[in-house]
């Protein structure tokens, strides 16, 4: 069994996770459970629902109608009829075979 070093007040652990999240990788939760304190306190703002509300207070402003666009005056792109895919029937398939493939069928015949 691995042993990693905690610093809990650093919000630290060997492992990265810790530090990559901002979330109590096992060995932090783990710890806190043997020194009886709550996990809880160590999860970033970031991830408590009180952060994510925050987000929706703000008012976004809604698209216009498609008549109070500016002009778009770049390069058009159309797209190729020939690569469109068939909506009907079984889609061909695109793998490339190989040797092997046509050894496999005759020993199946």
């Amino acid at each position: 069994m691995g042993r990693f070093l905690l610093k809990l007040g650093e919000s630290w652990c060997d492992c990265g996770e810790f530090q990559a999240l901002h979330l109590p990788c096992s060995h932090v939760i783990a710890a806190c459970s043997h020194a009886a304190q709550a996990y809880q306190v160590h999860i970033h703002d970031v991830y408590k629902a009180a952060s994510v509300f925050c987000v929706y207070n703000n008012t976004f402003p809604g698209i216009q109608d498609q008549s109070y666009w500016p002009q778009y005056y770049g390069r058009r792109l159309c797209p190729d009829p020939a690569m469109k895919r068939c909506k009907r029937g079984r889609p061909q398939s695109t793998r490339i075979r190989t040797e092997m493939d046509d050894e496999i069928e005759t020993l199946n015949k």
